[in-house]
């Protein structure tokens, strides 16, 4: 148990399209332990993911590129900052390159590492697939099964379902033409379908190349048993096993992230307190839409973190 008495706490880490122009920037202006992450990143890569997040353009951010090692530096420096205020957590999860901040802070990777690993991770996903031949979209407001269905009557190419994030909304992924069928197709069955701004098909078949590539990269380094249960998104089961680690991230790459049975996984094991690290807010949001009776919280900024301390009681 963590925090509050009677609380157990789950941090959970951002994943990409959570970025924004000047993530972050208070928090590290104001507390040490999240600069601290800022300056690892710069000096792991060699180039200025400070200012990228801070002073960067939204167009810059949005590049994959860009976005992974951001994000994950901002969603690190959000659950450093907690951490430097005596809060941790009984358990981890990230949504897809957030399960690597979740498995750095459970310190299976070391912090240098994790972002070497991530931009390597970013660009072999980036040329996995030509610019323009893959798309994903949110389908809002049809049960998963539906969204499967739609998917398998697409005839006009590959699509499948990437990304189970609520009872209500699933993200599916393929080739461009193929997920604008689906889209159509859904509309008739009144399930709102909304392209989202990624540069590539995440979480699919077409994703191969990447893994394949992360395959080779892992041959070279290992990780430490987590600290903490890291549930992970190929099978929304809580992890321990340094060994098990590197296979399930070379799934991940082409496997549909579980975040819904993640979440009702982590409550069924007793978590009752989800705090978000990181940019944004859609995981709060996905939390608030498929468990009752939890609290919900998040850091994003130096207002966020001072509300949650306090939720906290710390």
């Amino acid at each position: 148990m963590n925090g509050v008495s009677g609380m157990k706490i789950a941090f959970m880490f951002s994943g990409q399209g959570a970025q924004f122009p000047g993530m972050m920037k208070d928090l590290c202006e104001a507390e040490p332990a999240a600069r601290q992450v800022f300056d690892t990143a710069d000096g792991a890569l060699g180039r200025d993911i400070t200012a990228l997040c801070f002073e960067g353009t939204q167009e810059a951010l949005n590049l994959t590129h860009n976005t992974q090692p951001c994000v994950l530096a901002a969603d690190l420096a959000a659950a450093m900052a907690l951490r430097a205020h005596g809060v941790e957590p009984a358990g981890a999860a990230g949504f897809s390159l957030g399960e690597y901040a979740a498995l750095a802070y459970a310190g299976a990777v070391g912090l240098r590492d994790v972002f070497e690993i991530i931009q390597h991770r970013a660009d072999a996903m980036q040329e996995a697939v030509a610019p323009g031949k893959g798309a994903m979209a949110a389908m809002m407001g049809g049960s998963p099964e539906a969204v499967e269905a739609v998917c398998a009557a697409v005839t006009d190419g590959y699509v499948v379902a990437a990304n189970y994030n609520s009872p209500a909304q699933t993200v599916i992924s393929g080739e461009s033409a193929a997920v604008d069928q689906a889209i159509a197709l859904a509309r008739e069955q009144r399930i709102k379908g909304k392209k989202l701004a990624v540069s590539a098909p995440f979480h699919c078949a077409l994703m191969e190349p990447a893994a394949r590539s992360l395959e080779v990269l892992f041959e070279t380094r290992t990780f430490d048993a987590p600290a903490i249960p890291v549930y992970m998104n190929v099978d929304a089961a809580a992890s321990t096993d340094a060994v098990a680690i590197s296979g399930l991230l070379v799934r991940q790459a082409m496997s549909p992230v579980r975040w819904m049975q993640t979440l009702l996984n982590m409550r069924a094991d007793g978590f009752d307190t989800f705090i978000e690290c990181g940019p944004g807010h859609a995981l709060s949001g996905l939390v608030k839409k498929t468990l009752s009776d939890v609290t919900i919280l998040r850091v994003g900024d130096t207002q966020t973190l001072r509300e949650t301390l306090e939720a906290l009681g710390k």
